[in-house]
C-alpha cells in the first residue's frame, strides 16, 4: 500500500543534533519503498457501531503498482483492489463486478476504513512535496521528550493535499516514525497516526503497527499490523492487470 499513511518526518529534541533536513527526509521517504515488494497485514477497523478485522495480502511494484487482496473474513473474502498510477479499480466477488474508482469518490473511506481511496492511490514523498522545519514539540504540546526529532511539514502549492500542515515525531536511533498529527488552516486537528511494534521484517527495521485515529471521533480508529514482507525480491508484472483484478488475484 502507498502508504499513503506510512512514512513520517523528523525533528530535533534540545540535545540532539540535527541532521541536514534533506537526509532525513530522504531516509524516511526510503523505510518503506522498494522496486516491488510482497506483503501479509491485518486491518482492524473500530467504529462507534461496529468493529471487524480483515487480513489481507498486497504486492507492489515501483512507485505507481499496487494490488491489495482481502483473505478474510469470509464475507469481504476475495475483495480486490488495484491501483496503476493514479487509476483505481476494486472488485466485488459478491457481484462478480469491477468498478473503477471514481474522482468524486476518491475521498471516501476505503473497505469502511479510516484509510481512504487516495492514501493508497496517492505516491508523496515528504523530500518533494513538502517544505520541512525543525520545531520542538514545546510548540506544540509543552513537552518535550529525549531522543526524538520534531518536524512541521507544510505542503507545496502543487501537492494535492487536504490537510495545512503535519507534525511529525521521529525516533533518532534508529530514525523512524513515532507519530503525525493532521492539522486544517484553522490549526484543528484532522487525524492522528501512530507508529509502534518496531521489528526487522524484510531486512529492514520498520514499524510494523500503524493506527490511524480521527480527531472528530476519538473513540474510531484502523489498525494496520504487518505480520510479514519482504522487498526487491521479485512479483509478476501480471499481479498488476485487470484480468488478475477480476479473478480476485488468483490468476
Amino acid at each position: 500500500m502507498s502508504i499513503l499513511i506510512i512514512a513520517l518526518v523528523v525533528i530535533t529534541s534540545a540535545v540532539t543534533a540535527q541532521p541536514a533536513l534533506t537526509d532525513v527526509l530522504h531516509e524516511l521517504d526510503q523505510l518503506y519503498r522498494s522496486d516491488n515488494s510482497h506483503s501479509e497485514m491485518s486491518m482492524h477497523i473500530v467504529t462507534e457501531h461496529w468493529e471487524r478485522t480483515l487480513t489481507m495480502e498486497t504486492w507492489s511494484s515501483g512507485r505507481d503498482k499496487t494490488f491489495i487482496k482481502v483473505l478474510s473474513p469470509v464475507r469481504q473474502a476475495g475483495s480486490a483492489t488495484l491501483r496503476i498510477g493514479s487509476e483505481m479499480w476494486n472488485y466485488l466477488p459478491n457481484t462478480n463486478s469491477t468498478v473503477r474508482i471514481p474522482p468524486s469518490m476518491m475521498t471516501g473511506s476505503w473497505m469502511g476504513s479510516d484509510i481512504t481511496n487516495n492514501d493508497i492511490v496517492k505516491e508523496i514523498t515528504y523530500a518533494n512535496d513538502y517544505t520541512a522545519e525543525y520545531i520542538t514539540e514545546q510548540d506544540t504540546t509543552g513537552e518535550q521528550h529525549s531522543g526524538q526529532y520534531y518536524l512541521k511539514l507544510t505542503p507545496n502549492a502543487s501537492t494535492a493535499v487536504v490537510w495545512s500542515y503535519i507534525i511529525c515525531a521521529i525516533s533518532t536511533d534508529p530514525v523512524l516514525p513515532v507519530w503525525e498529527e493532521y492539522y486544517d488552516r484553522h490549526d484543528n486537528l484532522i487525524k492522528t497516526v501512530i507508529f509502534s511494534d518496531v521489528r526487522t521484517m524484510g531486512g529492514r527495521t520498520i514499524p510494523t503497527v500503524m493506527q490511524v485515529i480521527p480527531a472528530d471521533k476519538p473513540d474510531q480508529s484502523t489498525t494496520i499490523t504487518w505480520s510479514n514482507t519482504s522487498f526487491d525480491q521479485g512479483v509478476s508484472e501480471d499481479i498488476f492487470s485487470l484480468d488478475n483484478l477480476q479473478a480476485g488475484g488468483n490468476l
